[in-house]
């Protein structure tokens, strides 16, 4: 059975849902940039499946100001 993709959703929805698709996450790391990372939520930016299950890799989103306009 193929895990369902979970790149780019919050940790606790990605957990959720590939359980609830009936597939075991083997692990979670966490990544950040060298400067320290940012204050946002977690999110998935690499899954990688194995026989043991999803290992998950997450980084911390980056959290734009309600001002900014992303149409410039």
């Amino acid at each position: 059975m193929k895990a369902p993709s979970v790149v780019a959703r919050p940790v606790a929805e990605a957990r959720l849902l590939l359980e609830e698709a009936g597939v075991r996450v083997a692990s979670i790391s966490e990544t950040a940039p060298p400067g320290g990372s940012p204050a946002g939520p977690m999110r998935v930016v690499q899954e990688r499946q194995t026989e043991e299950g999803v290992h998950l890799v997450t980084a911390a989103s980056i959290v734009l100001a309600e001002s900014y306009d992303t149409n410039i």
